[in-house]
């Protein structure tokens, strides 16, 4: 008998993990009919800060007579895992990221102090992403398919100080919050795609090589410092299925996994053939220190690390000082700025 990971419905098919005790994290491995193997089995969503996963080949090995009275019981049940590729997909309707579109997130606002300089390109990523916002300031990162459906939102929240996720809040979906307020029903299932994924199908991009890295955070964040690569995101570690890249069949394309996940990357991208090339980055693997291993950076972190060593550095050097004496002088006299223009003035410092 085949099992399968229980699909998405509600909050509800989340469960308690056995290792790490988080609740609405751990996913069971279901059979046809729903029903789990055992509450042991199944894969914690905290695949960094936990790391669970124990799936059913593992628990026949350690239970061999639960193997046997599985196999004669169904002999011949075999769960595919295509079995729901010719459903419908159930998605979002547009206006919804449309009305949501927002740069007043924590985590936005966050960058937005660190590229002062670069609002610009800033800006226009966070357009191309279609990066939303709550009420609450959490962020909403819009799954959209290459035919442009929207197959849902995912909701994180950021402290608005450090651009950190706070965990504690977890993370929460649009479509859940729709079937509290019963605008969807209760059987509406999430279908998830690649974050970014509408952008491969834009002209400007089909010749660009494609980027994957885990965290849609980090493909944000990456989309700022080098825009000449197309940068997607799994939304996890072990989010590397089959059916889902599928979309990268004939792009050259670079995965760059956080730093505890090269090996398993490395093993997974061998089936992907469809791809023109694929490579697995090992910056990180071989810049990483003892401390990044430990804080599990990705590559994300080390570009936001040098935007706050860069941004220090300017607002503590006497030119950013003239610069923004000058802001404020112009702010209260804008006929000053005429006078700047006609005259072409700069800022000047002494040295010493």
């Amino acid at each position: 008998m085949r099992y399968e990971l229980q699909k998405y419905r509600t909050r509800n098919d989340r469960h308690t993990c056995p290792k790490c005790g988080g609740r609405h994290c751990f996913t069971y491995y279901v059979d046809e009919n729903g029903q789990p193997l055992d509450k042991s089995v199944g894969r914690c969503d905290h695949e960094s800060g936990c790391g669970y996963h124990y799936p059913p080949n593992e628990y026949f090995k350690d239970h061999p007579d639960r193997n046997l009275s599985e196999t004669r019981q169904y002999p011949n049940t075999v769960i595919r895992k295509d079995t729901h590729r010719n459903k419908s997909i159930n998605t979002v309707p547009m206006e919804y990221v449309r009305s949501s579109r927002s740069d007043n997130s924590h985590l936005i606002q966050f960058l937005f102090s660190l590229q002062k300089d670069n609002e610009a390109d800033l800006k226009r990523v966070l357009e191309d992403y279609r990066i939303g916002a709550t009420r609450d300031g959490d962020t909403i990162y819009w799954q959209i398919d290459k035919d442009n459906r929207v197959r849902g939102g995912k909701i994180i929240a950021y402290n608005k100080e450090d651009g950190h996720r706070i965990k504690d809040k977890g993370v929460n979906w649009v479509h859940c919050l729709l079937k509290k307020q019963a605008v969807f029903n209760q059987d509406w299932t999430l279908s998830q795609c690649l974050f970014g994924e509408h952008l491969l199908s834009a002209s400007a991009n089909r010749d660009k090589v494609v980027a994957v890295v885990e965290s849609e955070k980090t493909a944000v964040v990456c989309a700022i410092q080098y825009p000449d690569c197309v940068w997607l995101a799994t939304g996890g570690k072990s989010q590397l299925a089959i059916d889902k890249m599928k979309v990268l069949a004939g792009r050259t394309v670079i995965f760059f996994p956080d730093v505890d996940g090269y090996r398993e990357w490395m093993e997974r991208i061998k089936v992907f053939s469809f791809c023109r090339s694929v490579t697995v980055s090992d910056f990180l693997e071989r810049n990483a220190t003892e401390e990044d291993r430990a804080a599990k950076v990705d590559i994300a972190d080390l570009i936001l690390r040098q935007w706050k060593e860069d941004a220090h550095r300017n607002s503590d050097s006497p030119l950013a000082v003239a610069e923004k004496t000058l802001r404020e002088m112009v702010k209260r006299n804008p006929a000053l700025q005429t006078l700047i223009d006609t005259l072409g003035l700069v800022p000047v410092v002494e040295d010493g």
